[in-house]
Order: C-alpha cells, then sequence, then structure tokens
C-alpha cells in the first residue's frame, strides 16, 4: 500500500531529470524553491548522480527508476512487472511526480499508470493530444477511484492559452452580464528566437505521423464512445465572428502589429478538450452551452518571414505523412527547421537570455462587437526558462491548494483543472509569469 501524501519523504521527484528539459525542471526547484524536499529519478543512476552533484542535492535523493518496455523480444512479462513494481515504489515516495521524460507517447503511459497506482499526482510537459486522449481513456477511471490527478500540458504547451483563455471567459461574463462567450482568439507573439532541444521535434514528427495515419482521430472515436460525449450545443447565427482569423496566407493582425498563421502547437486540442472534460463532468453548468468560435495563431514581424514558415511547415507536413519521410526528419532536425531545433545539450544560458513571449487573448461576447475583454500573458523564453516555471508553479498550487480545485482526481487538462482557481494565476505570477487583465484603453 502507498504511503499517505502526508508521510512521504519528498514533495516532487522529477523524472528525466537527466534530459535537457527536466534539469531545468530540477534546477528550477532546487533555486528557487529550497524549502521543497525534491526528488531526481530516471534510468541511469550515473547521470543522476551527476546531476545531483551539479545542483547540491544529497544523493539521498537521487531514485533509480526505469520504464516498463513495450519490445516483448528482449523483455520478458516478468521483467516488466518488476520494474512496474520499482517504479511505483519511487514515485509512492513524493506527494507529486513532475514528468520530464518524453516522447510522452513513447514512454508516457507507463508512468502514468504507476503513478496512480503509487497515488501520486502526475503533471507533464506533453503537448501531444493523442496522448490526452489516450490517457483519458486509460487512467481516467483508475485516478479518480485513487484520487490521482493527472494533468498534462503544463508548460508552453498549453499553460498560457489554456488559463488565459479561462481568465478571460470569467472576466467577460462578470463585465457584461447575460452574455455568453462567442469567440476567443490566442495569438503568441516572441521578442528573439532560442534554439530548441530536438526531442521536441521528434515528438512533433511522430505526433503529425499518427495524426496522418488517423491514430488521433481514432483516439477521439474512442473516448466519445466510452464516454458518451455528445456534441455542444449549436452555436446561434447571429454571434459575432472572431475578426482576425488566421487563414492559408500571413494575416495582417491590428492588435499585435504581426502577421498571423495558425499556431501550429496543442492549445487548441487542449482547449477543447478541457471544455469536453467539463461538458463531461459538470454538465448542470456546461452541457448546454454552445462552446465559443476559437482561433489560435501566432505572429511573425512580416510578411516574408510568414511566407518562410509556411514553406517550411509544408515541407514538414509532406515528409511526415510517410515512414521513409519521417525517418529523414528524425535525422536531421537541424535542416528541416532552419537550424531552429539540434541534438545533443539544448541551447545554453546565453541562447536562452533577451527571449520573451506575449499571449495575446480576446474574448468576445455574444451580444455585440463592443463586448469585448483583453488578457495578457507574458514571461521569459517558452521552451526552456518560462516551462519549468509554469510546471513548477502549477505543481506548487497542487501541492498547497488542491482542495481548491474543479477536481480530486482524474486525468483532466489545466483550464479544467485550474481555470477558476486564483492561487494558480498568483502562484504562476510569483514564478515570473504573469497573467492579466489589459485595460480598457488598450481596444
Amino acid at each position: 500500500m502507498a504511503p499517505s501524501a502526508s508521510d512521504r519523504p519528498f514533495d516532487f521527484i522529477v523524472y528525466g531529470a537527466t534530459g535537457y528539459t527536466g534539469k531545468k525542471v530540477a534546477q528550477y526547484v532546487v533555486q528557487q524553491h529550497a524549502s521543497l524536499s525534491i526528488a531526481i529519478a530516471g534510468r541511469s543512476k550515473d547521470k543522476l548522480l551527476a546531476v545531483a552533484q551539479e545542483l547540491g542535492l544529497p544523493e539521498s535523493s537521487v531514485l533509480v527508476a526505469s520504464l516498463p518496455s513495450s519490445d516483448t523480444i528482449t523483455t520478458t512479462a516478468d521483467d516488466n512487472e518488476k520494474t512496474k513494481d520499482q517504479l511505483v515504489q519511487v514515485l509512492s515516495q513524493a506527494k507529486i511526480v513532475l514528468a520530464c521524460a518524453g516522447p510522452y507517447r513513447q514512454c508516457g503511459m507507463p508512468l502514468v499508470q504507476a503513478a496512480v497506482e503509487a497515488k501520486t499526482d502526475y503533471l507533464d510537459l506533453c503537448g501531444e493530444p493523442q496522448f490526452f486522449d489516450d490517457t483519458l481513456l486509460e487512467c481516467d477511471e483508475a485516478a479518480k477511484t485513487q484520487k490521482v490527478l493527472v494533468v498534462s500540458a503544463c508548460a508552453f504547451d498549453c499553460v498560457p492559452a489554456e488559463l488565459s483563455t479561462c481568465l478571460v471567459s470569467k472576466e467577460l461574463l462578470k463585465k457584461y452580464p447575460g452574455t455568453q462567450v462567442a469567440g476567443v482568439e490566442v495569438c503568441h507573439t516572441f521578442e528573439g528566437l532560442s534554439k530548441a532541444n530536438a526531442t521536441t521535434f521528434h515528438a512533433a514528427v511522430d505526433g503529425f505521423h499518427a495524426a496522418s495515419k488517423g491514430d488521433l482521430k481514432s483516439s477521439r472515436k474512442k473516448v466519445t464512445e466510452k464516454f458518451g460525449i455528445t456534441k455542444p450545443p449549436k452555436r446561434p447565427d447571429d454571434w459575432p465572428k472572431v475578426p482576425e482569423q488566421p487563414g492559408n496566407l500571413p494575416t495582417y493582425h491590428k492588435a499585435t502589429d504581426t502577421y498571423i498563421l495558425k499556431f501550429p502547437g496543442a492549445d487548441a486540442a487542449a482547449i477543447m478538450a478541457s471544455w469536453r472534460y467539463l461538458r463531461l463532468q459538470q454538465p448542470d453548468t456546461y452541457k448546454d452551452r454552445p462552446n465559443p468560435r476559437l482561433s489560435v495563431c501566432f505572429g511573425v514581424q512580416s510578411q516574408m518571414t510568414g511566407y518562410k514558415v509556411i514553406g517550411m511547415g509544408a515541407i514538414f507536413s509532406g515528409l511526415a505523412s510517410t515512414s521513409f519521410g519521417c525517418n529523414m526528419l528524425h535525422s536531421n532536425p537541424g535542416l528541416f527547421s532552419n537550424g531552429l531545433f539540434v541534438e545533443g545539450e539544448g541551447p545554453s544560458d546565453a541562447d536562452l537570455e533577451g527571449v520573451s513571449f506575449c499571449t495575446h487573448t480576446t474574448g468576445y461576447g455574444s451580444g455585440s462587437k463592443e463586448e469585448m475583454v483583453k488578457v495578457t500573458c507574458k514571461g521569459p523564453e517558452p521552451g526552456y526558462v518560462a516551462t519549468p516555471r509554469m510546471l513548477v508553479a502549477l505543481g506548487l498550487t497542487v501541492l498547497n491548494h488542491r482542495d481548491k480545485l474543479a477536481f480530486s482526481g482524474g486525468v483532466v487538462l489545466p483550464g479544467a483543472l485550474f481555470g477558476e482557481t486564483t492561487e494558480v494565476y498568483e502562484s504562476l505570477k510569483e514564478n515570473g509569469i504573469t497573467i492579466e487583465v489589459v485595460g480598457d484603453e488598450t481596444k
């Protein structure tokens, strides 16, 4: 039997701490939250000991645990059972596991299952929509029974978009009594550009390939069938539309003075999955609400840059739709990303300095075009500076304010779990990520 949360020696376990992002997460906890008890976990004891020494952690904070393998040729069922038991034993030593080992479609599910069995809350950095659905299918019932929270997308994918959407919707209904949220526009803008670790690129390749084969569609169909999910009510025809939606070509966006393109990340999938979960779990409140129109985009500084991005995206999507093309992409992430994604150690601290993001979110009411609320989310470099802060801020909210969250257990995304919780916005702000309403003078 797993020990109760109060009897566990560690607040957080960072699983995957020897990877680039996992190490950044562990480093942030050690440097900025020294009062927390933290362990680091993964497969290689030698690598974990090296990270522990670098971060000034005692050897007792190093926990070795592999993940069960799907390779039935080299691994027996007994071996996998022993590996799983060891993983459960390791995770049962902490209140929360911060899962930083990806790609999640390859190694995420065993860790989620072990966390549920260990009664350890689980937060990860996953931006893979199919994983959202697969974990819901496989683990939601057990997570509810065990009262364990399983929360994906606790990173730049998809915290700014999800929580900004929640805040802008809440403020719109408060400012204009009687209105409904007719539309939400999310626009990411960036100052500077840093290189990124190739793991993200590899996850994107595999995710796009799976979607092109119909795997994502199949997972969503299974979710619909298993949970009896029905479509939300149809939006009224007279609801205002989001005024500047991205098309096939770069579109000028007056509010941000950029040219916008459709955002290729998981934000839209996460937002809609949160809406779906709320309709399912809280039907009295959400079942009869039409989904707002949703636009998620990102802005670039010039039309020419926009056309370059479109060209690279076309090459990527064309190659990722075939197995041969996937192999080419996996073998050459730098070539097919114009040098953005690099293998090995990832970007240096110097690469990350001076980079920042601002997510502009606008909510539109159902009454008239004048019904509008704007929210901004601002932070440092999104992938490796802001992401550890977001993950830790959400982890602290679970650790310190679990009783104020929308659910006590289940497989859920940040918007549905944290959206109505004031403390999460405060925790993010304390960790350098601000999400706040913009004054009317910016209209």
